[in-house]
């Protein structure tokens, strides 16, 4: 894994575990840790949604949608935890929003469907 300079007259590929990066100096080890953020919090939902603590899965999922709102994974999950704590309307603007993104999702799409049963 690399992590990429984030300024924009730099963007020097660098080892994931660099301090600053080799060609212009910039402090980068936090950056590393940060950029790993959203895929924690959604690892967190997953297992809570698994435990059962949907409540939790959702605000988990949310966070990652809030950080990456073009993350249609995290996205589905969000409008399925949605769905199951009966808040249908959140999930139809999620769902909605990842066919926005990704047309014939087939997630978002069988979701939907299955609003439209209730």
């Amino acid at each position: 894994m690399t992590v990429r300079c984030p300024l924009t007259d730099c963007h020097t590929k660098n080892a994931a575990d660099a301090d600053t990066c080799v060609r212009c100096g910039t402090p980068l080890r936090h950056l590393a840790r940060l950029s790993a953020y959203p895929d924690h919090l959604f690892n967190r939902g997953l297992a809570a949604a698994t435990a059962g603590d949907l409540g939790t899965a959702r605000d988990l999922f949310a966070a990652v949608v809030h950080w990456c709102p073009l993350d249609v994974v995290a996205r589905n999950a969000l409008a399925l935890a949605s769905f199951q704590l009966d808040d249908h309307a959140a999930a139809r603007v999620n769902w909605e929003a990842v066919l926005d993104r990704s047309p014939g999702d087939p997630l978002a799409t069988e979701g939907l469907a299955r609003l439209a049963d209730h």
